[in-house]
């Protein structure tokens, strides 16, 4: 409908770009790898289609904008109820179906910085990690520029462990997250029953485990913080809660609050045959969004709508070869032309010197007639009578 000539609904900017047929060429053929290179041996096969494009990107991401301190690590999820062998259901999640991706976000904007594709048994997590488990390879494998540079980084319970704790450490990076009970050197004691507000934390060298009883049991691991406990102002009234928890609870949601942003202005097309087709569109839409973060952190001043019609203009102002095709009229006539004032004139002069149209409502009669006079408002070819008065008058 961008392409459309009819009158109510016209955007002239678009032809003049390109034309429809074009448009839709390019959407049909775009590709990014040669077939003819893809076989058994190729890495990341279930990937290989859009690989190129996954690479290039991470890479820039990752070189062109430093996150801030704090960064989270979470699942994030593109959207796909195809056929796919490994396509995920996360409950939690808005679209619930779709292919699994973790992310690095900075916390305060969410800024993606980098990120791992899920596709089952042959993921590739990198090769720098490999005799890791699996949730510590993700992480040290996201982290694995930022690591010896002092961030502070937030997970869920998927991920944190004390051995994953220890290794983080090491390299001078903070972590701070939920746990599950049945970890690898959870401290015995701590797995006491509690009664609702109290709490019970152990310690050793820089790592805090804390047992908190809110409606259930809530287990922390923290590098940062001890047991003290902080006041959280409520409808009800003011809550005590432990640090770790409060600063827990505003510094993981990076992760969603990029998918929260790309549920608003996204280019992902949803009628989309082809898987990699879905995750290069969801790919162009965090790139946008994330041109837009670094946009605001340099002084910016436009909100996001804005900020893409800009980017989409100045794009077309560079790359446009413009498309020299003359402009065809829309076939439905304008709504106004039974009530605003029509007056007949000549054509003016073209090519021709005495240039003609096809009068309209001959046309309609299956008469072929030309005429040297048209409406000028409606851009249509007309016999100064009665052709003229028939097409502005309501039947």
């Amino acid at each position: 409908m961008y392409f459309s000539r009819r009158h109510s609904i016209d955007t002239p900017f678009f032809p003049k770009v390109m034309s429809e047929r074009r448009f839709h060429l390019l959407i049909k053929f775009l590709h990014f790898v040669d077939n003819s290179t893809i076989n058994e041996n190729t890495k990341c096969r279930k990937l290989a289609k859009i690989l190129p494009v996954l690479n290039h990107l991470r890479g820039k991401f990752m070189s062109t904008y430093l996150p801030e301190r704090d960064v989270s690590i979470d699942e994030s999820l593109i959207g796909w109820k195809g056929r796919l062998s490994w396509k995920q259901y996360i409950p939690s999640k808005r679209k619930r179906f779709g292919m699994k991706m973790f992310a690095l976000c900075e916390s305060s904007s969410g800024y993606m910085f980098n990120f791992i594709i899920y596709t089952g048994c042959d993921t590739d997590y990198g090769e720098k990690y490999s005799n890791e488990p699996v949730t510590a390879r993700i992480v040290l494998s996201l982290m694995d520029p930022l690591l010896g540079k002092g961030y502070r980084l937030f997970l869920d319970n998927f991920y944190t462990s004390v051995d994953l704790a220890d290794k983080l450490v090491k390299n001078r990076t903070d972590c701070v997250g939920t746990m599950r009970l049945n970890r690898k050197g959870v401290p015995t004691d701590i797995k006491k029953k509690l009664s609702k507000g109290e709490t019970v934390a152990r310690y050793r060298k820089k790592i805090m485990v804390q047992k908190w009883r809110d409606k259930k049991d809530v287990l922390m691991l923290s590098t940062i913080h001890d047991g003290s406990m902080g006041t959280i102002q409520k409808r009800t009234g003011d809550v005590e809660k432990p640090l770790c928890i409060l600063e827990y609870n505003s510094k993981m949601g990076g992760v969603d609050l990029t998918d929260n942003y790309l549920h608003f202005y996204g280019t992902t097309r949803s009628r989309v045959k082809k898987f990699y087709m879905k995750i290069f569109w969801h790919f162009l839409s965090v790139t946008t969004l994330n041109s837009y973060h670094i946009y605001k952190k340099s002084g910016g001043k436009l909100k996001r709508l804005n900020f893409l019609i800009e980017l989409g203009e100045k794009l077309v102002e560079k790359y446009n070869q413009s498309n020299s095709r003359q402009k065809r009229r829309s076939k439905t006539p304008l709504p106004t032309r039974y009530s605003e004032r029509h007056f007949p004139s000549v054509i003016p002069p073209t090519t021709k010197q005495k240039p003609t149209k096809r009068c309209q409502v001959c046309h309609e009669k299956k008469i072929r007639k030309e005429s040297r006079y048209w409406c000028k408002e409606c851009h249509t070819g007309l016999c100064p009578a009665p052709c003229f008065g028939i097409y502005h008058t309501k039947e």
